[in-house]
């Protein structure tokens, strides 16, 4: 079913002088970071700490995971309301929004379609002492979870479009996990269940956004200015969810 609901406003775009005033700093970081991704790293997010190996995206290179997690950490949208809450985490990556999730109560079933990152996302799991409340499993988006549905689910999907030659490039860049995962949304969620994203400015933002609105209600509770680009995280509910509060509730 197509929803009529107010267009929901994709990542604010960065402006072409902005864009060139930030491109010598960000190659800087760039240069400085890159040597990271070659090799096994600690990161530490709001007092909790990940290993990234190398071929998982590291959530604090490259913001948006780091960004979804600390929201996930202080939004009152996850006060658990009832025992036993189920979230699923798609593309878990280093299984940073696993472990938040968990965190705040959740039971929670992490999906990567790379065996490498649902390893780490495992050890991630041991490491925050987080085992029991979190499941890793090897799958391809919703195939693993196929039939279940879920109080929370929660995404940092790949934002660039393209077929990726590495398994490290499957992490940002695929030619259809946009439409696959706004196709497959609705039927994951229970009723009262919440979705939790983050986008970019970069990629192709509003193609989810347009995808999603087809079958869910969509809002935009936050965006933060990166420099060379902008993310928003984004809510979705069935239509017939009480979202009263949406955004102010979020903040």
């Amino acid at each position: 079913m197509e929803l009529e609901q107010t267009p929901v406003p994709a990542p604010p775009a960065v402006s072409a002088l902005m864009r060139r005033l930030c491109s010598p700093w960000m190659l800087c970081k760039r240069t400085i970071l890159k040597s990271k991704l070659d090799r096994a790293v600690m990161e530490r997010v709001r007092g909790r700490d990940f290993i990234v190996w190398p071929g998982v995206l590291n959530p604090v290179i490259f913001r948006a995971g780091r960004y979804l997690a600390e929201f996930l950490q202080h939004t009152p949208l996850l006060d658990v309301g009832k025992s036993e809450s189920s979230a699923l985490d798609l593309g878990t990556g280093c299984g940073i929004l696993a472990v938040f999730a968990a965190a705040r109560g959740y039971d929670v079933t992490a999906v990567d379609i790379e065996p490498r990152a649902v390893s780490c996302a495992r050890a991630n799991a041991i490491l925050n002492k987080l085992e029991d409340k979190v499941h890793v499993v090897e799958g391809d988006l919703f195939i693993p979870v196929a039939g279940r549905t879920f109080d929370l689910v929660v995404f940092n999907l790949p934002f660039f479009r393209g077929i990726p030659t590495s398994p490290f490039e499957r992490a940002w860049k695929s030619p259809d996990v946009i439409e696959r995962c706004a196709e497959g949304l609705p039927r994951m969620l229970k009723p009262g269940g919440l979705a939790l994203f983050v986008l970019s400015s970069h990629g192709d933002p509003q193609a989810m956004l347009d995808g999603l609105a087809r079958g869910l209600h969509v809002e935009r509770l936050s965006w933060r200015h990166f420099g060379v680009e902008t993310m928003a995280i984004y809510a979705a509910r069935h239509p017939a969810a009480d979202h009263r509060g949406g955004a102010h509730a979020a903040l």
